[in-house]
């Protein structure tokens, strides 16, 4: 971390910047875990201010079954990690865009009633 001081004012504002909230700053002794989570396919999903939440699910290259998967892995993995305490629908709507391309919307009832479910 001393070394990347000097370029902290042009990495920080980025959001480029090492950090143990984001995970790019573990431990030594937290390093070998933490690798074989990550080639496991260790994936976090975070919130914004707007409770929105924005994930990469694939690449322009990836077949469209594979798009589906890996979508439906990560709603399932959201439904079941639904807090206690929520009230109310946990998904409001959902939908998927290219980095540059509009949104289309998709059809959520599944998992909605998957977290309603657990």
């Amino acid at each position: 971390m001393s070394l990347l001081k000097q370029y902290a004012r042009s990495l920080g504002p980025k959001g480029l910047m090492p950090n143990v909230k984001s995970g790019t700053l573990v431990p030594n002794d937290e390093l070998i875990e933490t690798v074989k989570q990550t080639k496991q396919g260790l994936v976090e999903f975070r919130v914004n201010e707007h409770a929105c939440i924005m994930n990469k699910i694939g690449k322009r290259s990836f077949a469209d079954t594979d798009l589906h998967t890996n979508l439906d892995a990560l709603m399932t993995a959201i439904a079941k990690r639904r807090p206690e305490t929520l009230k109310g629908k946990l998904f409001v709507k959902a939908s998927v865009k290219t980095s540059m391309g509009p949104p289309l919307r998709l059809d959520i009832e599944k998992y909605q009633e998957m977290s309603k479910g657990i």
